[in-house]
């Protein structure tokens, strides 16, 4: 195996100017879209702006007042629903709402403008604002029954796009964190009614909206570290490809055929193509981060403990790396070259793009980054970030697993795929 091994190698190092220019882009991009895209990293609400039309339709005096009367019909004894009146002028769902969206971590990415339903639908058709948001008709009065009595489902807000964009989506998240924090401390509230306290003690406490926290042995990560990690893999994982398009050659030169012929196996053949990429995808990628660390400070006074961990993910990336080689390879043998070739750089196209090498996984549908971990790069990108972030070696041993297990079907599938003496 070894003189495949050398072959592969030198084959590669021939190609020393692709390589050089495949480095320089992958720095050229870490840099770039560290610099360009650093909210949707460090802070991803500070690129989520939006102008959105506030549309009130209901009657908060009318729905207390509706509230109030519903308690002399609803058989409950006067001091009960005296209790039960008087929290319900306490409480103002409308006016928690506007609280809620009036914080300060919420207009930094919506700009409120209050609007008549007329005036608002005329403008999203126009383009003037992006989204509407409704307190419906009876608002108060239904969530008032929820909060209160416990009963009926409350009454959901609305909102309405005509473009179902990222900053909408990050909106529509706003307005169901919002329900869910008001349906929990509503939750609250009506057990502490149920179980006798005062009117007075009984609050609802505004929802907040999360923002960028520093949690005591938790690093945050940087845009310039999560594009090293992300450009870094997928351009590793590229050397496969490459490794299999020179099986190209051989295979229309015959190599295959005269290496069998002079009693090697084939098996050797296949080894030679994973040792190479291993070594070539584990040079690639240390290049990029080596340079990157130098050029960007991207781990300053990390311990040896981080950068033992770190080490150790980097040889599982190039592992998984080199069993896709030879996976890529067997497939050039079985399928037309061409076909197998299209095969490839779309499967790398969609695995990079739900592996969040193309654009932060963060951004992502939620659909789409369910699927993060059930690649073996997203896979990868994730136990490093979550290194960097903790340096916990049982999230480091869970992914290594994965990742080994992931390593062994693709190894196991390649060799079963790779054709055998006689069969090509």
């Amino acid at each position: 195996m070894n003189i495949f091994f050398k072959k592969d190698m030198l084959l590669n190092w021939r190609d020393r100017k692709e390589n050089i220019i495949s480095l320089v882009i992958s720095v050229v991009l870490i840099t770039v879209l560290g610099y360009i895209l650093p909210g949707w990293i460090e802070n991803p609400t500070a690129n989520l702006h939006l102008k959105a039309a506030y549309v009130v339709s209901d009657d908060e005096a009318a729905g207390i007042q509706q509230f109030k009367s519903s308690l002399t019909s609803s058989g409950l004894d006067k001091e009960a629903a005296t209790s039960l009146a008087a929290k319900a002028e306490h409480i103002s769902p409308a006016k928690l709402l506007q609280a809620y969206l009036a914080n300060k971590q919420v207009t930094k990415m919506v700009e409120w403008v209050p609007l008549k339903k007329e005036e608002a639908v005329q403008q999203l058709n126009a383009g003037d604002v992006q989204a509407i948001v409704t307190i419906p008709e009876g608002f108060t009065f239904r969530t008032l029954n929820k909060i209160l009595l416990g009963e009926g489902n409350g009454m959901p807000l609305q909102l309405v796009a005509n473009d179902p964009s990222i900053k909408v989506g990050a909106l529509q998240g706003i307005i169901d964190g919002y329900a869910k924090q008001f349906n929990t401390n509503s939750s609250i509230a009506f057990a502490i009614a149920q179980a006798g306290s005062s009117a007075n003690s009984m609050s609802i406490v505004v929802p907040t909206i999360g923002g960028l926290e520093q949690i005591e042995g938790l690093r945050a990560i940087t845009s310039y570290q999560y594009f090293t990690l992300a450009i870094g893999v997928i351009f590793a994982m590229y050397v496969a490809a490459n490794t299999a398009s020179k099986s190209v050659v051989e295979k229309r030169e015959q190599v295959f055929q005269r290496i069998l012929l002079s009693g090697s196996k084939s098996i050797s053949y296949l080894g030679g193509k994973f040792g190479s990429t291993l070594i070539m995808s584990l040079l690639k990628f240390s290049i990029v981060v080596v340079v990157s660390h130098f050029i960007l400070n991207l781990f300053p006074g990390y311990s040896l403990n981080f950068w033992l961990g770190f080490m150790l993910l980097t040889l599982m990336m190039g592992l998984f790396v080199a069993a896709m080689a030879g996976l890529f390879t067997a497939a050039m043998y079985r399928i037309q070259p061409d076909t197998t070739n299209a095969i490839i750089q779309s499967l790398l196209l969609v695995i990079g793009v739900i592996g969040g090498n193309f654009v932060p996984v963060f951004i992502l549908p939620d659909s789409i980054q369910m699927l993060w971990v059930w690649t073996p790069n997203g896979l990868w990108l994730s136990t490093m970030i979550q290194w960097i972030q903790q340096e916990s070696w049982s999230v480091m041993t869970h992914g290594v697993i994965n990742l080994a297990l992931y390593t062994v079907v693709i190894m196991a599938v390649s060799v079963w795929l790779f054709p055998k003496r006689g069969q090509i």
